[in-house]
């Protein structure tokens, strides 16, 4: 059975990502008193659980017991935060503990409007291995930690216990290589959440010496900030675009989104037209930095232009016998609908898509006439148990290439959704490494539609339906096969995979 993926989600650390809080943007009007916050916040959470229990399948899935638990649980939680509301931050961060707390990449909230407050420090911090040091000091005043220095604690807590306790409950997840060292970063950075104020004196270690500050926090330069903290997290994304140069093809692939649709067809285009020629060169390097997933189709052609049929139908079906048990409501179908027509005009009018989208939309239709809450889509031929699935990473396969040029998937953690069907594809072609760092890991819910939430603030990512039987568990990661441990600006990642390749 093949899973498709149509449309990407906003994965829990994207929402705390700078560049969204930096933008200004037009939004909805603000609350201008505590109380007026507080009602909003409110109101908001219960039409959050409200979507989450008729819109998703968290509620009802009997298969899910911790989901389930937490939808009681952390809506608790959130009820005794809203309590404490008296302005933005504590309105987003009340709401978004809530939704954090499934530790699903596909659940989660977004500030309708850039958060009001955003402070460092005077520097920024990385992830060294397991430890936490200063990237970048360059806008200190006064006393600082050097550029290399290593944390030791803060207000008498390791680096493990604060990012635990300050940033895990409200994003990011811990379970994920690439949000891991995201938390590193974002530790020191302040949005004004009242639930986990940031640290006031850390001890750093450099050069064998260790000197405790008294952090100054202040609002984020207007420079080049937002550049440097996400260096410090994962660099940037890939750009989009085909070129070779000394044998060396590279393939920018940031997205797999239908709103990239015309860059897509045309990247699959180029590298159809040159298929011969890149197979037959030194190198391939498919670059998904920064590709969060998006419609699983595409990474299904780009893998078959680059690769040829013959290769893709050789490759063991992923999850036989696996099931899809969709979360049947009309804002659900009505969501569907909107999208289909231009599904089966980007891929074709009989095409498999086409195929799939009208299937989809019956089986809804059906359901919300008998009043089932779930539709389970699968393919006609399996009518047995759903087995059990997981393991897939860890069942590569060995041997050569099947073609002459060696390839190379190169990540910075991001890759996760549609990213990570297309992973499913192509690290399961002899020969084909990953490298830079591990994938993301997808739960087991999927395919995702935005909700507004009633005072315009926030919107909600749901997740629609979630899969049975699939053969990457969830969570399941692909751990690189060469990692990179410097700093993940363009340049240097470049030069890097460049000497790998040199090397080998």
């Amino acid at each position: 059975m093949i899973f498709r993926t149509l449309c990407a989600a906003a994965a829990a650390w994207l929402f705390a990502a700078a560049p969204v809080h930096a933008q200004e943007q037009e939004g909805p009007q603000l609350p201008q008193t505590p109380e007026a916050w507080r009602a909003a916040a409110e109101a908001d959470l219960e039409a959050l659980r409200m979507y989450l229990h008729e819109d998703t399948p968290v509620a009802i899935d009997t298969e899910n017991p911790r989901m389930q638990r937490w939808f009681d649980r952390g809506y608790r939680e959130a009820r005794r935060r809203v309590r404490r509301v008296t302005d933005q931050p504590s309105y987003f961060y009340a709401l978004a503990g809530y939704t954090n707390g499934f530790q699903d990449p596909h659940l989660s909230l977004q500030s309708a409007t850039p958060l009001a407050i955003a402070r460092w420090p005077g520097f920024i911090t990385t992830a060294s291995g397991d430890d936490t040091v200063v990237a970048s000091n360059y806008g200190a005043e006064g006393p600082a930690p050097e550029n290399g220095a290593r944390l030791i604690s803060c207000d008498g807590k390791s680096p493990e216990r604060l990012r635990e306790r300050t940033v895990f409950p409200f994003t990011l997840n811990p379970q994920l290589a690439g949000n891991r060292r995201a938390a590193h970063t974002r530790l020191f950075l302040d949005r004004g959440n009242v639930f986990a104020p940031p640290p006031r004196r850390c001890v750093f270690e450099f050069e064998g010496a260790r000197s405790t500050f008294t952090l100054n926090w202040r609002d984020v330069p207007g420079d080049d900030y937002w550049t440097r903290y996400n260096i410090a997290t994962n660099g940037p994304g890939a750009d989009f675009g085909v070129t070779t140069q000394d044998g060396v093809t590279w393939i920018g692939v940031p997205t797999f989104g239908n709103d990239a649709g015309e860059q897509l067809r045309a990247l699959v285009t180029e590298v159809t037209a040159n298929a011969e020629a890149i197979r037959n060169g030194r190198s391939v390097v498919i670059d998904v930095r920064g590709n969060g997933g998006g419609n699983s189709e595409w990474g299904v052609e780009l893998a078959r232009a680059l690769w040829g049929a013959e290769v893709l139908d050789a490759i063991p079906e992923d999850a036989p016998g696996g099931a899809t048990d969709w979360r049947v409501s009309q804002r659900n179908l009505d969501y569907i609908n909107s999208f289909a027509p231009q599904l089966i005009e980007q891929f074709g009018e009989y095409s498999q898509m086409a195929l799939w989208v009208r299937a989809v939309q019956d089986g809804f239709t059906g359901s919300l006439e008998r009043n089932e809450p779930m539709w389970r889509q699968r393919d006609s031929d399996q009518t047995g148990p759903v087995p059990q699935g997981g393991g897939y990473t860890l069942r590569r396969p060995q041997g050569p290439s099947p073609i002459p040029a060696r390839v190379y998937v190169l990540s910075n953690g991001s890759c996760g959704s549609a990213c990570l069907d297309f992973a499913d594809i192509v690290l399961h072609i002899p020969g084909t490494q990953l490298i830079g760092m591990d994938t993301s890991g997808d739960g087991l819910l999927m395919e995702v539609r935005d909700q507004v939430l009633p005072s315009g603030l926030s919107r909600v990512v749901l997740p629609l339906k979630v899969y049975r039987g699939r053969s990457r568990g969830a969570l399941e990661a692909y751990r690189a096969d060469v990692t990179y441990d410097g700093v993940w600006t363009d340049g240097a990642v470049r030069l890097w995979v460049a000497d790998l390749i040199a090397r080998q």
